[in-house]
Order: structure tokens, then sequence, then C-alpha cells
């Protein structure tokens, strides 16, 4: 199952039971440079039956093949049994040293704060009137664009609008968003998963966008 970033907020108390099924899958994969704040890059897949894993992937004949004890003569089993990449960096020091600094409590707050932060920007674009909002929103992510009142109606005016918008506020270096389209129509797309984010950059975001936009309308 697919978890690279959403997976984390089963961690919040708001996602928790939607989330719950995630606990039949037989795997889930997660990129923590995503959503628990480790930097890029960092990817890791959670597994129900490890052996079964080690199965398929495996090109370790018998005679060097260990026996997994970490205290025994055999030793632990080598990280490229696990997957197709024979040669690798060591990129899990990071992820064990981050879980065990943050904890699942760590964790949970950041991560509540995130969905928080979220919910605060889109309640601030729905009370604009030069702003549309996706809705439903979920998780950290926001999904918008600058709608002028002249431009109103107009799909492909908007559009391009905002595809040149998203082009001129990630190249003015003040923030970063990316873009998406849904229902055949293109939207920004703000997800919050900087831990230094607060609500005055919500704020920001909201004046930068319509600043960068009434300079394309």
């Amino acid at each position: 199952m697919d978890g690279a970033y959403g997976a984390p907020a089963i961690l919040s108390g708001k996602y928790r039971a939607r989330l719950a099924a995630l606990s039949r899958a037989d795997s889930v994969a997660l990129d923590p440079h995503k959503w628990l704040y480790i930097p890029v890059e960092a990817g890791l897949v959670l597994v129900r039956d490890g052996e079964a894993m080690r199965a398929a992937f495996s090109l370790v004949p018998p005679y060097l093949r260990t026996d997994g004890s970490p205290t025994g003569v055999g030793g632990l089993p080598w990280f490229s049994e696990y997957g197709f990449q024979q040669t690798r960096g060591f990129r899990a020091l990071k992820v064990w040293m981050a879980l065990k600094h943050h904890g699942t409590g760590g964790y949970r707050r950041a991560i509540e704060r995130d969905i928080a932060l979220a919910e605060y920007l889109a309640g601030l674009i729905g009370k604009e009137s030069d702003f549309e909002l996706f809705e439903p929103q979920s998780l950290s992510i926001v999904c918008f664009r600058y709608a002028p009142k002249n431009l109103r109606g107009n799909r492909e005016a908007l559009d391009s609008l905002n595809r040149q918008l998203l082009e001129r506020i990630q190249m003015g270096g003040k923030a970063f968003l990316s873009g998406t389209v849904m229902n055949d129509t293109f939207w920004l797309r703000a997800c919050i998963v900087n831990p230094r984010a607060s609500r005055k950059d919500m704020e920001a975001l909201v004046e930068i966008t319509r600043a960068a936009g009434s300079e394309n309308a």
C-alpha cells in the first residue's frame, strides 16, 4: 500500500480511525522525508512478513545466508536481501535517530500541528472573494486558486493564470507551491510538512499568491 506521504497521519487523533485499515496491509511504503521531517532522501517499507520479502529478493546462496541472530555466529541478514537494490547508501541511521529522538508523541504533536495549519489556511482562503478553495480539504494539503471576479466562469483563463502564478511564486523564492489537476481544473497545491511553519506563514502565503496573481491577471 502506498502511504508515502499520508500514512503518518494515523498518529493523529483526527485520522487514526480513518486510516486504521492500514493495519490490514501486507506492506506499507513510506517516504520519511515527506511527513516525518527527515532530510531528503529517505524511503522505507513496513512489511508484515519479512521472511517472505527476503525469499522474494535474496540472491545470497545458502552457504552465505545468515540465520538472523544478532548475538550468534550467523549474524543479521544483509539489507540487499530485501529488495532489488544490491548496493545502497546508509539512509537508515537518520530515520532511526529521528524516531528515537521524537518518539510517537513528538511525531503526533507535529503532525497534528501541520493538520491544524492546513485547516487554518483553508479557512483563510475560504473567506477571500478572489480565491477559490477545493473541498473537501484533507490531511495537511490545501488546494486552491486565485480567481479574480473578472475571470470567474472562464476556466481556461483561470487555469492559464494560475499556471503562470505557480511559476512566479516558485521563482520568487518566498513560498513553494506545487500544482495539480482535479476535475479537469488546475489548482495550486499547498502541502504543509515544515515543522517551522506558522500561522503567519499561512497568512503570508495568501498575500504572496494574491500579489503574484494580480500582476498576471
